[in-house]
């Protein structure tokens, strides 16, 4: 008898088959039988498939016949400008994930597996017609029994099982696209999927939602932005309940009230900047529709299923090249933008040209006189031309930008957000380099320097040991080698251990008195000069 997971495996395997089959008539359909061989969905033809002939409007129809995974797949593409051209662009933003709903007796056995069958005494009122119905979800109005007036997003059944299926198949897909094109390679897609996978398994995850919703919610409170409340009885896996914010979508706001309207915007943009900048956990999806306009200009946010995450390092380099931009060092703006692309072959001299033209355009013109969207236009473009791809986190750090420009622009085209961003760049300027950070920096330093110095007498014998054997070839002045060993410099050997307590003193020294530290690390620079004189 064959075991679990060797059963499992097969009916995988058979799965992925039958799937694969229905791609391949997907693609046929679609005029795409070239893609489908590159991606070997279907038989190589004779000549080499090429993409030359991909046209936006079927590869957009094709996603969308693909199901839950196309559309979500074909939505974050649109964000990527440094991958596609507008036309591109513009083709995947039609892509709206909004499905006809199940109807309820289908949802329903969901609500069973999570709540019992019992679940309606848990309410005052179900409105069983959905508000909103999604691919992987759909939502649903309530009242507790309380009268607290709650939102129920419940996942689809089935949804979980397919999704996963898919984005298995994808990534082996992309991985034999990979091995096949050396130009599909440079664009690293079995990366990309494999984050994709991750964001889209966290999305299906309906209590990760409600956990990011109070994790972010937590830091947006202190700046007077609300986020819904999480009835944590009611939720799980498939199901979360949320309490139902006050006011309006921003997207069915009457934005009639020019100073309401710059109100808003300035509170909106700032707590966008803030979680991207100094929180490092953000809102990545930050569209009207969820947006809430509330009493008093309040801002609210809600639907916490797409995240995006900054590291600290990622952050730094952040700074590092916004020091680079601001100060014109271009080959450093060069260094950033390659490392992040994963230091691909290009003409360097050419990019830095490059990238020289670009910074001059805006030399010389107040903050408040630049756009976001502009720059990113023109530095999407210089990436395109060299085919520079964005690690994945940039990609939905720049769309939430760009979504959030666009949408305070609408509100009150005068607002600049750029000139939101001075205050708060500075702020991360001043916690790169505070004296906590300079700790920080120092203590690894000192870690190295301990382990240094410890070793550094062994060290110095070592080396003179070797020479003298003449086991291995050194290149060293006789001279200094009998100036070393002579009985008349039997004092010159002393200065490696005084050097190495020197240099352990200074670190020992950093977490009181970074003055004092500096000092004898001068001191020990001197002394280990003077003894190599």
């Amino acid at each position: 008898m064959r075991s679990e997971p060797m059963k499992r495996d097969l009916e995988n395997s058979v799965g992925e088959l039958t799937r694969l089959a229905e791609l391949g008539q997907i693609f046929a359909r679609h005029g795409l039988k070239n893609l489908g061989s590159l991606l070997g969905i279907m038989p190589v033809s004779e000549k080499e498939p090429d993409t030359e002939d991909l046209r936006p409007a079927s590869v957009v129809a094709l996603l969308r016949d693909v199901g839950p995974v196309g559309i979500k797949l074909g939505q974050l593409l649109a964000t990527r400008s440094d991958l596609f051209t507008q036309p591109w662009i513009s083709a995947f933003g039609t892509l709206h994930d909004q499905v006809e709903p199940l109807p309820f007796d289908k949802i329903e056995p969901v609500i069973v597996s999570a709540w019992g069958s019992d679940w309606e005494r848990e309410f005052a009122a179900f409105e069983r017609n959905p508000i909103a119905s999604a691919s992987i979800a759909q939502t649903y109005v309530a009242t507790l029994l309380d009268g607290s007036e709650t939102i129920v997003k419940i996942r689809r059944p089935g949804m979980a099982s397919r999704i996963e299926a898919d984005m298995r198949l994808l990534t082996r897909l992309a991985g034999l696209a990979e091995r096949r094109s050396s130009d599909i390679a440079r664009y690293r897609p079995v990366e990309f999927l494999q984050t994709f996978a991750k964001n889209l398994a966290r999305e299906m995850d309906l209590a990760a939602e409600a956990r990011a919703c109070e994790r972010i919610g937590g830091y947006l409170e202190m700046l007077g932005v609300k986020t819904p409340a999480i009835h944590w009885e009611l939720t799980g896996l498939t199901i979360n309940v949320q309490e139902a914010l006050g006011g309006k979508p921003a997207s069915r706001h009457p934005a009639t009230d020019p100073a309401g309207n710059a109100q808003f915007a300035k509170r909106y943009a700032d707590a966008v900047l803030r979680m991207i900048l100094l929180n490092g956990e953000f809102h990545g999806d930050p569209h009207p529709g969820n947006v809430f306009w509330m009493e008093g200009n309040q801002v609210g946010f809600i639907d916490f299923g797409s995240v995006g995450f900054l590291s600290g390092a990622r952050r730094q380099e952040i700074v590092r090249l916004i020091f680079a931009i601001a100060n014109e060092q271009i080959d450093k703006v060069a260094d950033v933008l390659l490392d992040w692309a994963g230091n691909p072959l290009v003409e360097r001299a050419q990019l830095v040209m490059d990238l020289d033209e670009l910074i001059a355009e805006f030399r010389g013109t107040a903050l408040a006189g630049i756009e976001f969207a502009a720059i990113f236009d023109q530095v999407f473009g210089l990436l395109r031309d060299y085919r520079l791809v964005l690690p994945p986190d940039l990609a939905i750090l720049l769309r939430t930008l760009l979504t959030a420009e666009g949408f305070v622009r609408s509100l009150a085209p005068d607002y600049n957000i750029a000139e939101e961003t001075k205050p708060i760049v500075m702020q991360l300027f001043a916690e790169r380099f505070s004296i906590g950070a300079a700790r920080n920096h120092l203590a690894k330093v000192r870690s190295g320097l301990l382990d240094f110095s410890a070793s550094l007498p062994e060290l110095i014998e070592n080396v003179a040991s070797v020479a003298r054997s003449g086991t291995i070839q050194v290149s060293i002045d006789p001279a200094s080698l009998n100036h070393l060993t002579r009985e008349g410099h039997r004092s010159t050997p002393v200065k490696g251990p005084v050097v190495a307590a020197l240099i352990v003193s200074a670190a020992l020294l950093a977490d009181q008195s970074l003055l004092l530290a500096g000092i004898v690390v001068a001191f020990a620079v001197f002394a280990l000069v003077r003894k190599w004189n």
